[in-house]
């Protein structure tokens, strides 16, 4: 290696390592977290890709690997690129590229992990704010949260999603018109077409027929 600067060769090796397939992990605890390299300014950010991975400059790294380097935003739910709200990518651009120089944000990668070859995965901070957050408080995006084992180490992630509270079924009842013999489900097509003011309610089955009637062939109460 003699005759080649330091910086350059460590720079080399990052690049080879970011270019090695990702193995999978380990079930020890050891390899279950996943390793950190710091935090890093964006010098700018140079596109925004339908998938929302963010490609940025980055002056303190070589150009040969700091040069339009796609970084993954951690922290949110993935979407296929066709997939993906035009709000959102119209909110990246107008949060991360503004139109005058003079008011670029300053923009940190945080947590930085390897990602995908020559690639980076993050948590943006912009003007001191989580962006992956602000995309949560706008609705274009949902957490997604990682659970901790027993022993430590991170669980698969699963996303955030609203809760649905169970709707209540509707109350049934039997009916039948006081000049009929022939008593419905409250739900019948014919139980519709009955005159409340002449229309008898049975709380049971059996009571309608202690009254005399009997079912509706149609809904078969």
């Amino acid at each position: 290696m003699k005759g080649y600067p330091l910086w350059l060769i460590l720079c080399a090796a990052v690049a080879v390592a970011a270019a090695t397939p990702s193995i999978p992990a380990s079930t020890s605890k050891k390899d279950a977290v996943p390793k950190t390299y710091g935090s890093i300014a964006v010098s700018r950010v140079v596109q925004i890709a339908p998938d929302c991975t963010i490609y940025c400059d980055i002056d303190e790294f070589p150009s040969v690997i700091g040069q339009n380097i796609p970084v993954v935003l951690e922290g949110i739910e993935p979407a296929a690129a066709e997939s993906v709200d035009k709000n959102v990518i119209a909110f990246l651009e107008q949060t991360l590229k503004p139109q005058s120089q003079e008011a670029a944000p300053s923009i940190a990668l945080n947590n930085l992990r390897r990602g995908r070859t020559f690639g980076l995965v993050a948590d943006i901070e912009i003007d001191g704010k989580d962006l992956a957050q602000l995309l949560i408080e706008q609705g274009l995006a949902r957490r997604i949260i990682r659970l901790e084992t027993a022993e430590g180490a991170s669980s698969p992630a699963v996303t955030e999603k609203p809760q649905v509270k169970p709707q209540a079924a509707p109350a049934v009842s039997y009916v039948a018109a006081k000049n009929s013999k022939v008593f419905h489900l409250s739900t019948c097509s014919h139980a519709k077409r009955l005159n409340p003011e002449t229309t008898l309610t049975f709380g049971t089955r059996q009571e309608a027929e202690q009254n005399g009637r009997r079912p509706c062939k149609t809904c078969n109460p």
